[in-house]
This record gives structure tokens, sequence and C-alpha cells, in this order.
């Protein structure tokens, strides 16, 4: 009888035992494996300590975050299509010049890899408006109108002038002159490393507002349609898929030379003042970028009305709801398409 006691106390202390160890097990089975997933999803999902300025996309190191930006006039005639490096720069200006036509002013980070650029053309005064946004930015462009010219230096811009500068420029032969000059940023980071400074760079205190993540579609916005004039319209086409605008220009995708198709992240319409410069027999163009004006930010497939607001001209171009809130970007390139007030602009 006594050992039967015994028997059975050591089959009851045995079996105790091993629910303390199973229980045991199992809380450290799913203690690691919650951690496990946590690092997992921290191992996936990183949190960008570093952004670009430019385009709100993460950069390896704080050093990053300060850029010196180069600015080149690109051809927007139709003897220059189709362009080089275009779908590569961070913001694209669309504006117009005489003729009815546009031209591209392109925003890059002077550390970018761009093997060619171009056709660069020649320089107009509100282009240096947008230019000094950008902190002590390179301005690359041939010649330019008397008003741009002079306000050149004056202004203190960081200028390189294909007349001047003749070495950092070369003509091909893809196009006829005068729409044949192309750059590259082994030529821009040159120039910089002989004749730039390090001070005034673009930093994030002058930077737009960009989202952390990427994301979703937000709305199914699908067309806007900008139709400068008879001749020539431009239209931006929204995949979901990608949640990229996609280019045409009078009915054709707009391409690289290379055959890249250029597309923008965002998209923002700017309307404001445009007209000739009195007395000017080329009929250049004045156009208002200091002050207010109505606008309509798109990203992600969402549509946002309403204003610009510009305090001076070294100051940033800034976006805002009707509300007062400053609009906040996708991750990833700009096109801002700079029209007159009364520009037939489509959304759909």
């Amino acid at each position: 009888m006594y050992i039967k006691n015994n028997i059975r106390i050591f089959l009851i202390s045995l079996a105790s035992l091993c629910g303390v160890v199973c229980a045991g097990y199992i809380l450290y089975v799913r203690f690691s494996a919650e951690n496990n997933i946590v690092f997992f999803e921290k191992k996936i999902r990183p949190q960008h300590a570093y952004v670009s300025p430019l385009d709100g996309e993460p950069v390896s190191s704080s050093a990053e975050t300060a850029v010196q930006v180069v600015g080149v006039m690109i051809d927007n005639h139709r003897d220059a299509r189709p362009q080089s490096g275009v779908s590569y720069a961070k913001i694209v200006y669309e504006v117009l010049v005489e003729g009815g036509i546009t031209r591209y002013f392109a925003i890059f980070d002077n550390t970018q890899s761009v093997t060619e650029v171009g056709p660069v053309r020649s320089a107009r005064l509100y282009f240096l408006d947008w230019l000094q946004e950008y902190g002590n930015a390179m301005y690359m462009h041939s010649g330019g109108s008397p008003q741009a010219l002079a306000a050149i230096k004056p202004r203190k811009i960081f200028d390189a002038n294909e007349f001047f500068f003749g070495a950092y420029f070369w003509r091909g032969t893809y196009h006829l002159p005068p729409h044949n000059l192309y750059t590259s940023s082994d030529k821009w980071q040159k120039i910089t490393e002989k004749y730039g400074t390090t001070t005034s760079l673009f930093t994030a205190d002058q930077s737009w507002k960009f989202a952390s993540e990427l994301g979703d579609s937000l709305s199914n916005t699908s067309t806007v349609a900008i139709r400068y004039n008879s001749f020539y319209n431009v239209t931006w086409t929204y995949d979901p898929g990608s949640l990229l605008y996609e280019r045409v220009v009078n009915n054709r995708l707009e391409k690289n030379k290379d055959a890249d198709q250029i597309t923008a992240r965002n998209l923002i319409i700017q309307f404001t003042v445009v007209g000739d410069i009195s007395g000017d027999d080329k009929g250049r163009q004045e156009i208002k970028t200091v002050g207010s004006g109505e606008a309509i930010v798109l990203r992600k497939g969402e549509a946002v009305r309403g204003v610009w607001k510009k305090d001076g001209i070294k100051n940033r171009t800034r976006f805002y709801t009707s509300e007062g809130d400053e609009i906040v970007l996708a991750p990833g390139n700009t096109w801002v398409e700079v029209v007159p007030a009364d520009t037939d602009v489509e959304v759909k």
C-alpha cells in the first residue's frame, strides 16, 4: 500500500512537472514568435530616417538631405522631341514661352547619374524666380532673353551659361540645330567641383510636404487634360497599378530618347497671370510667380483644388487646400504645370 501511494505521488508530480514544462515552452514559443513577427515587420517596413528634400524618397545618410540643386532649361519644340533625361528629373516645371510652345525647367540633385540631358535652351526671367527657391542652385542654359541675362548677375545666380561654359555641353547629331545641345551629370558635377560651394544648399525645411510612405490610391480620378492652345495639348492619365500619371502630348505618349515613358507621381497645376512683355518684339512672356492664385494638386488618383502662395522671389512656392492646410505629396517626382489663369483644364 505504501509503495502504491508513493508511485501515485510520483506520477502526479511527474504530470505536474510536464504541465509546467509544456506551459513554459508554449509561452516561450509564443513570446519568441511575437518578437520574430515584430522583427520581421520592422525589416519589411523600415522607418526612413533620411529622405531627399526634392522628392521625399529615402536616402542613406543625413548628408544627402542637403542637396546641391541643378536646374536645366530643356527645349520642348516639336523638333526637339524626344528629349533626353527628362524622366530622371526630381521636379519639372512646364511653362509657356513665346510662340505658344512650352519649355521645361528640370530640377536634378547634383549627385544623380544622368548620361544625357537636353536639348538645352535659353533662359527666361521667370525661371530664375523658381530656381532661387532651391538655395544656391546651378542654372544650366544657353543664352537667354535680355530680361533674364540682365538679372543673373545681380541675383548672384550660380550660372552655367553655355556661351561661357561651352566645355560642359556638346552638340549632338540626333536633332538639327538649335535643338541639339546637351549636357550630363558628369558635366555639371565637374562645374560644381571647380566653381561650386557648399553653402546655401536645399534642405528639408524648404521642402514640400511628403507622406512617409507611398500607400494606395486615394481616389479614381483618371485623366487631366490641359489645353495650352489649339496646337499644344497635354494629357496625363492615371495608372492605379503603378500610382503614376503617364504623359501624352498631342495624342502621343511622351518618352525620353532612350524610350523611357515620361511619368509623374505628383501633378500640380498652377494657375497664374501670363501675358506678353510690353514692347518685346519676340512675343516673350511675363509670368506672375510671386503672390497667390488657384491650384489643383493630384496624387494617387485624387484631385485637390486649392491655392498656391509665394511670398518672395527666394521663398518656396507652396500649395494649400481651401481650408489652409499645406497639401501632402506622395513620395516621388513632381511635374508643375504653370498655366494662364483662363486655361482650359479638364479633370475627370
